[in-house]
């Protein structure tokens, strides 16, 4: 499996109640809808920074992929004429400055 995190900001003046609501009702059910190649996606909500100074984001998204071919593929339609559903979306939620990697998980249970 392949994982893919995003760091992403809320867009300037929207609620984080309507960021997550965008998120959770449009967006989320929109990418599971168009990108077959999408394993598994989860949006870990910051809710509390334990004291902490805010760190500049508002949600961790986590995306897997059986292999970077699925990762490819999110890309291909992301960039196409239909992936314009996807991408007017994320302008309407999401800050244009987000993070995004590819990481090797290790897990200890």
């Amino acid at each position: 499996m392949l994982k893919e995190m995003l760091l992403i900001k809320r867009k300037d003046g929207l609620s984080m109640e309507d960021f997550v609501k965008h998120y959770e009702e449009v967006h989320a059910p929109l990418i599971m809808r168009m990108c077959p190649s999408v394993r598994k996606y989860a949006r870990n909500y910051v809710t509390n920074t334990l004291g902490a100074q805010g760190p500049g984001f508002d949600c961790i998204t986590e995306v897997w992929y059986e292999n970077i071919d699925g990762f490819k593929a999110l890309g291909k339609i992301y960039m196409s004429e239909e992936g314009k559903a996807i991408r007017e979306s994320e302008d309407r939620f999401m800050d244009s400055q987000l993070v995004v990697f590819l990481v090797d998980e290790k897990v200890s249970e």
